[in-house]
């Protein structure tokens, strides 16, 4: 079955917050996972001013948190200039998702409830049905893995996010097993 891990990165911890970058990545969770580069994956920059126009916020405070992360990190978040408009990017994201069922992401009330609501402020359909959503923090937490436990390079490129995200559900899923082997 294959799975999507999706993150983004945004300017504003609210459910309507303003999408700087999307990325996702298809895979399966009983499979190997290959490097980023072997990935079927997706990621797309956004327009900033699309996001606002269609009613996605910012917030002072994250453009603050922003302002202390890696210069790299911020480059690629705020400043590389190859972005698309939201609504561009939701419907090639629609295409590139397809058929898939499972989405996952960081959290349950952040990612996919940020996306869905650029869907719904676009008019158009989530390409996911809500009882299709999956957490890593609550696989991670019932599996034993701490995020200091995933490799910590790119932190805040949503690519790497999802790559590492996924590191950690097949780690979570190897530490479950372990546990009711040895039962």
């Amino acid at each position: 079955m294959t799975e999507v891990m999706i993150d983004l990165e945004t300017l504003s911890t609210s459910s309507m917050a303003a999408i700087l970058t999307i990325g996702a990545i298809k895979f399966t969770r009983d499979k190997s996972i290959p490097t980023l580069d072997k990935c079927d994956s997706f990621y797309r920059r956004i327009n900033l001013d699309s996001c606002k126009t269609i009613g996605l916020e910012c917030s002072d405070q994250t453009i603050k948190w922003w302002n202390n992360q890696s210069s790299e990190a911020k480059y690629e978040a705020l400043e590389n200039p190859d972005r698309i408009l939201i609504k561009k990017a939701l419907i090639e994201f629609s295409e590139w998702f397809g058929n898939t069922k499972i989405i996952w992401s960081h959290g349950d009330d952040f990612d996919c409830v940020i996306l869905g609501n650029a869907f719904s402020q676009c008019g158009l359909t989530v390409p996911w049905k809500f009882w299709n959503t999956r957490d890593t923090r609550t696989l991670y937490d019932i599996g034993n893995i701490k995020m200091s436990d995933l490799p910590q390079d790119n932190a805040h490129h949503a690519l790497h996010d999802c790559h590492r995200q996924i590191i950690g559900i097949h780690k979570s899923l190897e530490n479950l097993k372990n546990i009711y082997v040895n039962k």
